[in-house]
């Protein structure tokens, strides 16, 4: 059995509304936060992570995770890494 992917509308159901993106090289670890508004509703986490390069050393794919504390503090500066 395959595990469910989690999309977008369903972390919008619950009220998430960021992301947080890490880095797919363990090594680097540099990661960022931001805003899930972009993407539909049918699209899955899992879906994005390989359309993402890291600024600091350049490597494509990332791990995203919802950002449950996303209205906990201001996220400045998001954007496709």
């Amino acid at each position: 059995m395959r595990p469910q992917k989690i999309t977008f509308g369903a972390l919008r159901s619950r009220g998430v509304r960021g992301l947080l993106i890490y880095c797919a090289d363990y090594k680097c670890s540099h990661s960022i936060e931001m805003m899930a508004d972009r993407w539909p509703n049918d699209v899955g986490l899992s879906d994005i992570e390989p359309r993402f390069v890291c600024q600091v050393c350049g490597k494509r794919g990332a791990e995203v995770r919802p950002n449950f504390h996303w209205n906990a503090r201001p996220i400045g500066g998001m954007g496709y890494r």
